[in-house]
C-alpha cells in the first residue's frame, strides 16, 4: 500500500471536519449549545476528544464555522459577478436559489435555525453577523433605493425581514405551500414594496 498523498490527506482532512461539524450542529439543536460538551461531539461522530481539538480550538469555533457556513451557502448567490452592485436579475435570483439551497438540505437548515434561535447564541454572535450582513444589506439597500423607493432604509429592513421570515416558515413548515408559488410571491411582494413607497 503506497503512502497516502497531500491531496488525500487534505480530503481526509475536509471529511473529518465536515463530520464534525454536522455531529455538532445536530447536537446544538437538539440539547442546546451550551449543554452540549465537545466529549459529546466526538463521541456522537466516533472520534477521539484529542483528534475533535486538532479541527477546533473549542466548540465555539465549531458554532462560529457552522454559522460562517451557512451565511456563506446563502450569500455566495447575491452579487453573482461580485462587481458591489445588485442588479434586478441578481436578487431575483438570490431568492430562488436560497429556497432551493434549503429545499435540498431542509435537514440541515432546520437544525442551522433552531440553532441560531436560541438566545445566547444568537447574543454572542450577533455582532459578527452584523459585520458579515453589513455588505449584503449595503448592496440591497442601494438596489432598493437605485429601483426608486422613496424610503429605501425601511424598505431594506422590511424586505430583509420578509426574506428571513419566508425562509424560516420554509424550513419549518415545508408543504404548507408549493415552493414555487411562495417563492413567486415573494418576489412580487418584494417589488410591490419597492414600487408602491
Amino acid at each position: 500500500m503506497s503512502p497516502r498523498s497531500a491531496k488525500q490527506f487534505k480530503d481526509i482532512r475536509k471529511q473529518k471536519k465536515e463530520l464534525i461539524m454536522e455531529t455538532a450542529l445536530e447536537l446544538f439543536a437538539e440539547n442546546g449549545f451550551h449543554a452540549t460538551s465537545i466529549s459529546q461531539i466526538a463521541k456522537k461522530a466516533g472520534i477521539s476528544k484529542g483528534l475533535t481539538y486538532n479541527y477546533f480550538e473549542s466548540k465555539v469555533d465549531i458554532l462560529k464555522e457552522i454559522i460562517q457556513e451557512g451565511i456563506d451557502t446563502v450569500y455566495s448567490n447575491f452579487d453573482l459577478n461580485h462587481d458591489g452592485i445588485l442588479s434586478e436579475e441578481e436578487f431575483v435570483h438570490f431568492i430562488r436559489q436560497s429556497f432551493r439551497i434549503m429545499s435540498e438540505n431542509l435537514r440541515y437548515w432546520k437544525l442551522y435555525y433552531s440553532l441560531m434561535l436560541q438566545p445566547k447564541v444568537a447574543e454572542s454572535f450577533n455582532e459578527d453577523y452584523q459585520d458579515k450582513a453589513k455588505p449584503i444589506l449595503d448592496m440591497l439597500y442601494q438596489f432598493i433605493a437605485n429601483y426608486g423607493s422613496k424610503d429605501p432604509e425601511g424598505d431594506t429592513m422590511v424586505i430583509s425581514a420578509l426574506l428571513e421570515g419566508a425562509y424560516l416558515f420554509f424550513v419549518t413548515a415545508p408543504g404548507l405551500f408549493p415552493a414555487e408559488a411562495m417563492e413567486d410571491k415573494i418576489v412580487e411582494a418584494c417589488f410591490k414594496l419597492i414600487r408602491n413607497k
